[in-house]
C-alpha cells in the first residue's frame, strides 16, 4: 500500500485541492490508498468533451519529447496547459509522458471537458479484439474509465477553477516498466510484452498555484498501459504504426 505525503492546507486550498487518478469514492485531503486492480474491460459508453482547436505539428521520432518541439504530436498545446504527447518507440519514454500529462493543466486556458478529450487523443484501439466494433466499445469504456476514475472529479474541478488552480506534475522517483513491478507472477507478460503492451508506473510529484496564496504539492504514483506497435496513429501527426500509444490509464496504482 502507499500513501501520499501530508502538508498543512489553508482553507481555500482544501476547498480547491484534488486526489488525481484515483478512484473518487478513495478521495481525502492530501492521502490517496491505492492497490492492485486487474485489466478488466470496462463497460463502453461515449466518451464526453471536445478539444480547443490546435494546430497539429511536424514531427520526426526522439526518444526525448522535451527537448525537441518536432518529436511530439502537436506541441501547440502547450498554449492550453497541456503537456504534448510525445511520438517515441519508447515504452518508459511514453509511459512517463501519459502519467505527466495527466496532472498537467491550467483551469484558467481550457475546459475539463476538453482536457479529457485531449487525453483521449493519447489512446488507441486495441487489436487485440479482432471486431472493429469491439475495439470501438472496448476504447469508449477505457475513456469513460478515464472521465469517471482517473481524472479530477468535475465538483473539484470546478472548485479549482473558481481559485485560477493550474498544475503541473514531473517525476519523483522510480518508473516502475514491466517485471520491475511486483504483482505480475514470472512469465505472466512475456505474450504481452512480445506484441508490445507494457505497463508502466510512475510517481508523480503535482504542484498546485492559483491565486492568492494558494500553493501545495501532491505525491502519488500513475500506472498506464502502453502499446508500442501495431497503433492507430494520430492524423498527420507523425506518428507511425510503430509508435506508442495508450491503452489505458489503470484507476489504482500497479504495484
Amino acid at each position: 500500500m502507499a500513501r501520499r505525503e501530508r502538508a498543512a492546507l489553508t482553507d481555500s486550498q482544501r476547498r480547491t485541492r484534488k486526489i488525481a487518478w484515483a478512484s473518487a469514492a478513495g478521495v481525502v485531503v492530501l492521502v490517496s490508498i491505492v492497490g492492485l486492480v486487474g485489466a478488466i474491460i470496462s463497460v463502453p459508453k461515449d466518451s464526453e468533451g471536445s478539444r480547443p482547436t490546435s494546430t497539429a505539428g511536424t514531427t520526426s521520432p526522439s526518444a526525448d519529447p522535451a527537448a525537441d518541439p518536432g518529436s511530439v504530436v502537436d506541441p501547440a498545446v502547450t498554449k492550453f496547459g497541456w503537456l504534448p504527447e510525445p511520438i517515441t518507440t519508447d515504452a518508459k519514454a511514453y509511459g512517463t509522458a501519459a502519467a505527466i500529462a495527466g496532472s498537467t493543466y491550467n483551469t484558467t486556458l481550457a475546459t475539463r471537458k476538453q482536457f479529457l478529450d485531449e487525453l483521449s487523443t493519447w489512446h488507441t484501439l486495441d487489436p487485440r479484439y479482432d471486431l472493429e466494433a469491439d475495439r470501438k466499445d472496448a476504447l469508449a469504456g477505457k475513456l469513460e474509465e478515464l472521465n469517471r476514475r482517473v481524472i479530477v472529479p468535475e465538483t473539484d474541478w470546478d472548485a479549482q477553477a473558481s481559485n485560477d488552480i493550474a498544475v503541473t506534475a514531473k517525476v519523483d522517483g522510480k518508473v516502475l516498466v514491466d517485471y520491475d513491478h511486483l504483482s505480475p507472477q514470472p512469465g505472466s507478460l512475456d505474450a504481452l510484452m512480445t506484441d508490445g503492451y507494457h505497463l508502466v508506473t510512475t510517481n508523480i510529484l503535482a504542484t498546485y498555484t492559483g491565486r492568492g496564496d494558494v500553493s501545495y504539492q501532491e505525491r502519488y504514483a500513475v500506472s498506464v498501459q502502453v502499446l508500442c506497435g501495431n497503433t492507430a496513429p494520430v492524423e498527420s501527426s507523425g506518428q507511425t504504426p510503430a509508435d506508442c500509444k495508450l491503452i489505458r490509464f489503470f484507476p489504482e496504482t500497479r504495484k
